[in-house]
């Protein structure tokens, strides 16, 4: 009779949630890039607007260049912060899959090890009812010996 492990079933659903949390790894970090991509272009777009020289008719600054120009160092500074919050968001995000994934990687391996284990025993138990038969047919030969010994 070959090995049976009576948790086979756990293990196989386990090792699917496993599967799933290295996906949605996957699904947050790249969510995670996607904000530093962001924050990154935010943050250009936000240094080139502030180093530009504003246009100036002769020696006199107009002052609604001026004016647009703050505003859009205004509204640039408003996205470069929310960047930044959607960037921890999903690292906070990132860190809780990555635990989650840990989780199910130490499930599935302690099942493996039960497995293992158990086998292990399987095995021991297999090699010591094949030793009680070979000790039984040993002793039935040594009988049948010393019996055909007395018969003659």
């Amino acid at each position: 009779m070959p090995f049976h492990f009576r948790l086979e079933k756990v293990l196989k659903v386990r090792q699917r949630v496993l599967e799933q949390r290295t996906r949605e790894v996957a699904e947050a970090d790249r969510a995670r890039q996607a904000c530093l991509d962001r924050e990154a272009a935010v943050a250009e777009a936000y240094r080139s607007v502030s180093e530009a020289e504003p246009a100036a008719n002769g020696a006199l600054l107009d002052v609604r260049d001026l004016a647009e120009q703050a505003l859009r160092l205004r509204r640039l500074g408003e996205l470069r912060l929310e960047a930044a919050r959607a960037t921890l968001a999903a690292t906070i995000e990132l860190d809780q899959q990555r635990q989650r994934l840990t989780a199910a990687w130490r499930d599935v391996e302690v099942l493996k090890k039960l497995e293992q284990r158990r086998r292990d025993q399987w095995d021991e138990e297999q090699r010591r009812a094949e030793s009680r038969r070979l000790d039984e047919v040993g002793g039935i030969r040594a009988d049948r010996l010393r019996r055909s010994k007395v018969s003659s």
